[in-house]
């Protein structure tokens, strides 16, 4: 794996899915403005992107329709975000995340025509449960980990943003998953792992690839684009820098938040997602070329998520 390869993970939370789904609500923006944006960026800098979908945002026949019409694009891959997008997803019984998975699944592949094999958990809520259902369905790939001690602070933070906004029941729910340490018992580099949460040397049908959030130690943020709204654009670049000296593959996290601002929302609901009503669109977008030119000036080549997964496992 001579090659230096990076993938932009992309975490479609939707507006849909923060406001809850109203039964009313049809025009969601993050598919409508956000995929036309977000493709003109992966068109620009010739790097596709992997896009982990909540399968209920698939039951909007205009999300439906958008998705089908990009899911031909050789520059897009389609992953799975789980159905719900339940908070305390790792906590949930084997049935329930099981079922999450399973409906998406088959929600994805019935608008797409395509399995499939890549998957994060909302939250990055993660178990034994959510592993064996994986391997179970034949996934190739999942990002889940967050092996850093900054998930607590960032899991106050959406736990702060969500009671300001009085969403109660989802603050109670991040705050009820008990999978805290699970991610500090492995490595922060990809492995193997089977269904008893044990490293093994090699996927086959009985495990999976683990690709936890690109980071340089436990001690400090992974490298995600939301850290540079934190710690600054030079922090990420100086990390970004770090990291190349030790990886030839990694992928860099974004969320819809990057790329949309206040006039996509809908103003008869409310949310609780960050950097919505302080930056214009055009500056995100920017931040997000910046760093993407960076990446590439650094020789590395974009790709999806699956084909660095397929690196790893040999396919």
């Amino acid at each position: 794996m001579n090659k230096k390869l990076f993938s932009i993970n992309l975490n479609f939370d939707s507006l849909g899915e923060a406001y809850g789904w109203p039964n009313d609500f049809y025009e969601d923006n993050t598919f409508i403005k956000g995929i036309e944006r977000i493709l003109r960026l992966s068109e620009k800098f010739n790097t596709p992107i992997t896009f982990f979908l909540v399968g209920k945002d698939l039951e909007n026949k205009k999300n439906y329709d958008i998705i089908k019409s990009i899911s031909d694009n050789k520059n897009v891959e389609i992953a799975n975000h789980s159905y719900n997008h339940l908070f305390n997803f790792g906590s949930r019984s084997e049935q329930v995340i099981y079922d999450e998975i399973y409906r998406s699944h088959e929600l994805i592949y019935k608008c797409t025509g395509k399995e499939s094999k890549g998957f994060i958990s909302p939250t990055w809520s993660v178990s034994q449960n959510v592993i064996k259902s994986l391997i179970k369905l034949n996934y190739v790939y999942d990002t889940s980990f967050f092996k850093s001690i900054f998930l607590y602070p960032a899991i106050f933070k959406i736990v702060y943003s969500h009671i300001i906004k009085k969403k109660f029941y989802k603050a109670f729910q991040i705050i009820n998953r008990r999978d805290y340490l699970i991610p500090f018992k492995y490595e922060c580099r990809p492995f193997f792992i089977n269904s008893k949460m044990e490293k093994v040397t090699e996927f086959n049908n009985e495990s999976l690839l683990e690709m936890p959030m690109p980071l340089l130690n436990n001690f400090k943020p992974p490298i995600w684009h939301t850290a540079g709204y934190v710690f600054g654009w030079d922090y990420i670049r100086k990390n970004l820098k770090k990291l190349f000296e030790t990886h030839n593959t990694f992928f860099y996290l974004i969320h819809p938040a990057d790329f949309l601002d206040q006039n996509d929302l809908d103003k008869k609901y409310t949310l609780a997602l960050e950097r919505m009503d302080k930056i214009d669109y055009q500056t995100k977008i920017e931040n997000l070329e910046n760093i993407l030119q960076y990446i590439k000036s650094n020789d590395y080549h974009g790709t999806k998520l699956i084909d660095i997964a397929n690196l790893y496992c040999k396919k």
